[in-house]
């Protein structure tokens, strides 16, 4: 019992009946206040077709406290529900509405769930509970948290690791096509783009980022030079070549025309720091992307992964 109700039940033993009467009623008109309250948002979550009040909305459901001393709701959402419920109709205003927003048996929890993959992988938000808040997109099976978004922020951030644990080591390698794969991708990148085009998000898509001057940074900040060596060998097996990197101290590798890849040592304030960049003309392809359609690169990079690993924001993501 909270200091709150302690001092409400002592306040109601010295009162008369009429006041202990009165402040029943007026606990009673406090909680049904808050549910009406609560309602309103809720219509604006599900109605409305205003960005900025379907953020607004899920920013404040996403923190309510529906029950009161006095006035409990049995039949109600998990404040994580409400991250989804904004996900799908953002999803939804766009016409890009891929994932299926299904509800747990027995309860009024949420899950996503991709027609694209089996029904063994589901997708729920969990919130972080401590003082940074936001919470992460998390896959129910294997773990692995795709995605952090932090709503008052304005900010999402992508995960390398989880991208590769689930969509590489545990769909791909396990039958599960690129097609099928790439269908989930585009939608949650899709996402990202419209938390950033429609209300400003700092977004980092990670090793999902298109862009020719993302670089990518790995998790070695020196990168032991057999690992390099390595990629000669294997690139030469499947009839590739390695050149000398054009930023010095590294190599890059053409895999097709005009698709570069380019590993070197980043060192503009002096310290080591190796990074991968890859540059295509249409800007279409993330080092995501050559990890799904080059078995050789994604090999190496897999066989090598403690030192390769694309690093993620540390300060979302351990």
């Amino acid at each position: 019992m909270s200091n709150n109700e302690q001092q409400t039940e002592t306040d109601a033993a010295t009162l008369s009946t009429h006041g202990k009467l009165t402040m029943f009623n007026e606990g009673l008109k406090n909680g049904l206040a808050n549910g009406e309250k609560f309602t309103a948002l809720m219509d604006q979550l599900i109605e409305t077709t205003d960005g900025e009040t379907l953020l607004g909305a899920a920013q404040q459901l996403a923190n309510f406290k529906l029950d009161s001393a006095y006035v409990t709701f049995p039949h109600q959402y998990q404040n994580a529900d409400y991250y989804l419920i904004f996900m799908s109709r953002l999803l939804a205003m766009h016409q890009n509405e891929k994932p299926v927003l299904n509800s747990q048996r027995h309860s009024e929890s949420l899950f996503h769930v991709f027609e694209d993959l089996s029904d063994d992988y589901t997708f729920r938000f969990e919130v972080v509970s401590d003082a940074n808040g936001g919470a992460y997109y998390h896959e129910q099976t294997t773990g692995e948290n795709l995605f952090y978004i932090h709503l008052e922020r304005r900010l999402l951030r992508f995960n390398s690791t989880a991208f590769t644990n689930l969509f590489i080591n545990k769909l791909l390698l396990k039958g599960t096509g690129i097609d099928q794969i790439n269908a989930v991708l585009t939608t949650l990148i899709a996402f990202g783009h419209y938390l950033r085009n429609d209300f400003g998000f700092n977004v980092d898509f990670n090793i999902l980022d298109v862009d020719n001057a993302a670089k990518y940074e790995l998790r070695a900040a020196d990168l032991d030079r057999s690992i390099v060596d390595k990629l000669f060998v294997t690139a030469a097996e499947h009839d590739y070549m390695l050149r000398n990197s054009q930023h010095g101290n590294g190599a890059e590798i053409e895999l097709r025309d005009g698709l570069i890849v380019d590993l070197f040592n980043n060192t503009p304030d002096g310290q080591a720091r190796w990074v991968l960049t890859v540059h295509d003309p249409q800007q279409e392809v993330s080092w995501f992307d050559v990890l799904l359609h080059f078995d050789f690169m994604r090999d190496w990079y897999l066989d090598n992964i403690d030192a390769l690993e694309i690093k993620a924001d540390p300060l979302v993501f351990a």
